[in-house]
């Protein structure tokens, strides 16, 4: 305690010092603690680490001008992220000196913040409308770490990431009124648009992620559907970036193009389910087409001006007779994965 304070003293001229001075403190205690097997050198550095993440709000996140790329804000919070994850990677495996740490969930709390770090950096960071695109790249990242390292942890940060981009989307980018503001295409579509793509794009790990994880039997009632969410991540990662665009195309597109737009996504989603062979894409996709379908006879017959209910008709008839043939060419690969 002394000692963090006495670095809080010496760099009061240099306020986003501070923080660096802790994470580079409390990594110091870590390192002593676990190599001479000292508890109390370790926990006084968890301490020191937690210190220095909740400087940064104060001081180093609002340190450099918006957009600025290499800052203060940058190049002082950088060096904290890897003392976070550094720490984390030191824990061994097995080892009765820091099982009680391990019992405490420290670890875990050092990899979180971290990962919190990072997510923080670029809110800041980025430009406010592109904030869930960053989100979205951290997302990737995270899942590939996970398949990369065997790490179970970082998968169910990913997965709760991967909400939080869907609730910012929702709140700020499709509901909020800086999303109003922007009436290029690049803020109508190419920002949401982007994200979705990352989104999806983690995929790839996803479906490598569902065997090596398996939801444990002792877990209590209220965690078990979390855990077996987790289980799947493959679907939260289909459905976040599906509801995004889906909701984006109802906003943003010209009423009279809703219906098609929705149409080609519905036969986009259709020819995934049938590249990965995944049901409940499948469904859908399909349920998707079923909507266009039921918007058409409810709202567009009556609504839309005369070339815009003859382009939808047409769209829409042809997504509806382009599945109809992939169903028929592909019957057998279908009833596999039923």
């Amino acid at each position: 305690t002394i000692g963090g304070l006495l670095l809080w003293y010496e760099l009061q001229t240099q306020p986003t010092s501070v923080a660096v001075a802790w994470g580079a403190f409390g990594l110091v205690l870590f390192e002593y603690g676990l190599l001479r097997k000292i508890t109390q050198f370790r926990y006084q550095a968890y301490v020191g680490l937690i210190a220095a993440f909740t400087r940064i709000f104060f001081s180093n996140l609002t340190s450099s001008e918006p957009g600025e790329f290499w800052g203060p804000r940058m190049y002082t919070i950088l060096p904290l992220v890897l003392i976070f994850f550094f720490v984390y990677a030191q824990f061994p495996e097995k080892e009765e000196n820091t099982g009680r740490d391990r019992r405490l969930h420290f670890d875990v709390l050092l990899a979180y913040l971290g990962t919190a770090t990072i997510v923080a950096l670029f809110y800041f960071q980025f430009p406010i409308e592109w904030v869930v695109t960053s989100w979205a790249a951290v997302v990737f990242a995270l899942l590939g770490a996970a398949l990369l390292l065997n790490r179970p942890l970082f998968l169910y940060q990913g997965l709760l990431l991967t909400l939080l981009v869907l609730a910012r989307s929702m709140v700020h980018n499709l509901f909020g009124a800086g999303y109003f503001g922007e009436g290029d295409w690049q803020g109508r579509y190419f920002i949401l648009s982007s994200a979705s793509g990352i989104l999806l794009a983690t995929l790839f790990f996803a479906f490598r992620l569902r065997g090596p994880f398996n939801v444990p039997q002792n877990l209590g009632a209220w965690v078990r559907p979390l855990a077996a969410i987790a289980s799947r991540p493959e679907q939260v990662e289909f459905f976040v970036p599906v509801i995004l665009l889906t909701c984006m195309l109802a906003l943003k597109m010209r009423a009279g193009m809703v219906t098609v737009s929705w149409g080609i996504e519905g036969v986009m989603i259709f020819l995934l389910a049938l590249a990965v062979k995944e049901r409940s894409f499948r469904l859908t996709g399909l349920g998707i087409l079923l909507l266009c379908v039921a918007k058409v006879m409810a709202l567009d017959v009556w609504g839309l001006q005369p070339r815009d209910r003859y382009v939808t008709f047409i769209i829409v008839g042809a997504a509806l007779v382009l599945v109809s043939f992939l169903y028929s060419k592909y019957r057998d690969a279908i009833r596999q994965y039923l």
